[in-house]
């Protein structure tokens, strides 16, 4: 499996924001800030972990988290026909990296036995397909919990970000008591990996 460099990932990174202002200029302002502070914090997020962790290379943590939401800066902001996930999962296939590619999809994941209706994403049933051929691997949980513990322009609880998930999505009660239980999950798994609590290591309280 392919991943880029550290150069190629900054360079990914910038040449989409740059895409996105041109192709997305209503949506500009908002992305910039807060796109670029939501990937920036999981990458760091992602390196912060995998330096306890001797079998985890930092700098591919780092470059997963970095590109973990690629899809968004190739995706209409305003449409609903298209899931970033597997819009980013094509787009990195698409130029070789099928390690970010598959961190783009598995992301979203947590649990791959997931019902259709428990997403208002559209092209479930293809993502659920390839899903169904992916072995996740400790970058795969690594990515998805700290997608998990960025909450606006820091680093938060599950619970924090739950709530805001719950706020922009609009997600039924139920939906977000099983998301909650399935991050908790892997937050354990990594406290225990890690030696410490992963909140005590990014500074959470």
């Amino acid at each position: 499996m392919t991943c880029p460099t550290i150069k190629q990932a900054l360079d990914l990174f910038d040449d989409g924001l740059v895409k996105m202002r041109e192709e997305q200029p209503r949506f500009a302002f908002y992305f910039e800030k807060s796109y670029r502070s939501h990937c920036c914090l999981v990458a760091c997020c992602a390196e912060m972990i995998a330096s306890r962790l001797q079998y985890l290379d930092v700098q591919k943590a780092y470059i997963l988290g970095l590109l973990h939401d690629y899809g968004k800066m190739v995706c209409d902001a305003d449409s609903k026909e298209y899931f970033h996930g597997l819009t980013g999962y094509n787009a990195m296939n698409e130029l070789g990296f099928d390690e970010v590619a598959k961190v783009c999809l598995t992301h979203t994941f947590p649990d791959k036995e997931f019902k259709y209706t428990e997403y208002s994403y559209p092209e479930m049933r293809k993502t659920k397909n390839i899903l169904s051929t992916i072995e996740y691997d400790d970058y795969d949980r690594l990515i998805q919990l700290c997608d998990l513990l960025v909450t606006g322009m820091g680093f938060g609880t599950i619970k924090e970000r739950m709530a805001y998930v719950k706020d922009k999505y609009r997600l039924s009660t139920m939906l977000i008591k099983k998301r909650y239980r399935q991050a908790l999950r892997l937050k354990n798994y990594f406290d225990k990996r890690c030696g410490c609590d992963v909140y005590r290591l990014l500074g959470v309280n």
